[in-house]
Formats: C-alpha cells, sequence, structure tokens
C-alpha cells in the first residue's frame, strides 16, 4: 500500500510528464486585462481626433495658445 507522499509524488511527475503546463486563471485574466488595455491605446490613437489648431473643432471656436487647447 503507498503512502499519501508517494501517491503525490507520482502525480506530479505524471503532470510534469505531460508537456505544456496550463496558465492559470489569474494569469489568463491579468493576460486579458492587458489585452484590453493595449486595444483600448490603439483604437485611441488610430481613431481619434487629431483637429490641428488650425481646425476648430465648433463654430466660432478660438485656440488659446497659453493653455493648449481651444475655448
Amino acid at each position: 500500500m503507498s503512502s499519501k507522499k508517494a501517491r503525490r509524488r507520482e502525480r506530479q511527475e505524471q503532470n510534469q510528464d505531460g508537456g505544456r503546463r496550463k496558465l492559470s486563471p489569474v494569469t489568463l485574466f491579468i493576460l486579458s486585462i492587458g489585452l484590453a488595455l493595449l486595444v483600448t491605446v490603439v483604437v485611441a490613437v488610430v481613431f481619434g481626433d487629431r483637429s490641428a489648431p488650425g481646425e476648430p473643432p465648433w463654430l466660432g471656436a478660438a485656440w488659446s495658445a497659453a493653455h493648449g487647447h481651444w475655448h
């Protein structure tokens, strides 16, 4: 009759022989948050409003050089 320790050791050896390790749920969660942030930044950069100081965003807007934005 094998002991609990021996069975645990055999299970660990079988798991190590299995090849690739699975990613833990915590790692998958952190990676998904990182991916969501990356996608958000890319979308903001690509589709963001890039109006130059020469193009007012609304009628009657005035560019303030001191503040660096439209008034």
